[in-house]
């Protein structure tokens, strides 16, 4: 308890937003990492800590600083239980939306964020970045070694996991995992969570979406359906060397580059190509991947595919949900939405080595 405030609650929103509620009568009806939800119990009105009479002190805080909340609330007003905060919030998202937000990591590891595609870059690092990735509102990276994430472009930054050992990393929601240099995976739910680890050792990729894990370990892709659920081998003989997952479908590419996919965890594999994949990417109904340094999109696994880029230049692929398609390009960040619109210039410059997408 705080001596001046009391009981106190904080709550981490999207975009760097954070409410506080102060001076309740008792310690509070929810932890520290816990998740919360809209009409949940936090706790009840008191007059703990510096105090005149029972109260809820509830205040708004952006990036480090107080949010005004006048003239929509006054001191010593009333509110109506379950009544919406009336007031506008820049840069959240509405309830169920997902912003369309593009990422890329250049040369000097400085990682660069925007939502949406004709908005500005911010720099959300000073540099030393490796790899990049989305998921929900967060953004994570690697970096030194170590996994640090933020929720949204203007939100602190939090070190998920140091001592340089990081491998690989994945964000789902508002799930995380890394893989360390033992090959040890470690997921956990929410940012404050204690991490779980999921193997023994020997991992070298991790992959999150919804409520599956799936993992590389010795060759083989391995799956798990939450993170205490049990392992599924999806694809043995240690020849895995890609993997992806959205929803209920599965990818992987082989050591022939032979791209396999299906719909559900029991359902057999389907051949999309015929060899030389490098990589794979999935989201809403498309599979990508890249081919002899080309980028090839189809939309489900019976339909025909569709060459995006051409020209042998292609480093790295990226796909989201609302159809909007990415590559690394000889070192500069093409994106577009739809396959058949016309590619927009993201990065130039030569000077990017990852990218990512969310939305």
């Amino acid at each position: 308890m705080d001596l001046r405030r009391g009981n106190t609650v904080t709550v981490s929103h999207a975009a760097g937003y954070v409410t506080r509620y102060l001076h309740m009568v008792q310690a509070p009806s929810v932890g520290a990492g816990q998740a919360v939800g809209q009409g949940q119990l936090l706790g009840y009105v008191g007059s703990t800590g510096n105090s005149t009479g029972p109260h809820l002190h509830f205040e708004i805080w952006r990036n480090n600083a107080v949010y005004g909340i006048s003239p929509a609330y006054t001191c010593g007003g009333t509110v109506t239980k379950g009544a919406a905060i009336n007031l506008p919030f820049a840069d959240l998202p509405a309830a169920g939306a997902v912003a369309e937000r593009f990422a890329f990591v250049n040369a000097a590891g400085v990682l660069h964020v925007k939502d949406g595609a004709y908005a500005s870059w911010q720099a959300v690092n000073a540099g030393g970045a490796t790899k990049a990735v989305l998921g929900g509102n967060w953004i994570g990276w690697i970096q030194g070694g170590s996994f640090y994430a933020k929720d949204g472009v203007y939100g602190g930054w939090l070190t998920m996991a140091g001592g340089g050992q990081v491998r690989d990393i994945a964000i789902s929601g508002n799930r995380f995992a890394f893989v360390n240099t033992a090959g040890v995976a470690y997921v956990k739910d929410g940012p404050y969570a204690a991490w779980q680890a999921i193997n023994a050792g020997g991992a070298t990729r991790v992959e999150l979406n919804g409520d599956w894990i799936g993992l590389i370990q010795g060759g083989d892709f391995l799956a798990k359906q939450g993170i205490f659920g049990g392992w599924l081998s999806m694809a043995g003989g240690g020849q895995v060397r890609d993997i992806a997952i959205s929803g209920e479908r599965f990818a992987f590419v082989n050591a022939a580059g032979i791209l396999n996919a299906k719909d559900g965890a029991y359902a057999s594999w389907r051949a999309v190509n015929a060899g030389g994949a490098t990589r794979v990417v999935l989201a809403g109904n498309w599979i990508g991947w890249i081919q002899s340094g080309d980028f090839y999109a189809k939309a489900g696994l019976y339909a025909d595919w569709l060459a995006l880029a051409t020209g042998g230049q292609v480093r790295d692929v990226a796909v989201n949900g609302q159809d909007w398609f990415a590559f690394i390009g000889s070192g500069n960040y093409y994106a577009k939405q739809g396959p058949y619109t016309s590619w927009l210039t993201m990065a130039g410059g030569g000077q990017v080595t990852d990218i990512a997408l969310a939305g």
